[in-house]
């Protein structure tokens, strides 16, 4: 009998791990998913910022060589 109770909690213990690790699982699965929409954000707003920079540059320099 004392045996039975000493397989029960560490059956719990094991069936409430699994279930943590499903729910990380399922969780990191939506953390990777959003970390990519972002990524790809990111890009777009980089180029932007590029495409601005060399507009900025090039109406600059456009100005000073009419001086």
């Amino acid at each position: 009998m004392k045996m039975s109770q000493q397989i029960e909690p560490e059956l719990r213990v094991q069936m409430e791990l699994d279930a943590h690790e499903k729910e990380c699982a399922i969780r990191y699965e939506m953390v990777h998913g959003k970390l990519e929409s972002l990524d790809k954000r990111m890009w777009r707003l980089e180029a932007m910022i590029m495409g601005s920079t060399v507009i900025i540059v090039g109406l600059a320099s456009s100005l000073l060589m009419k001086m």
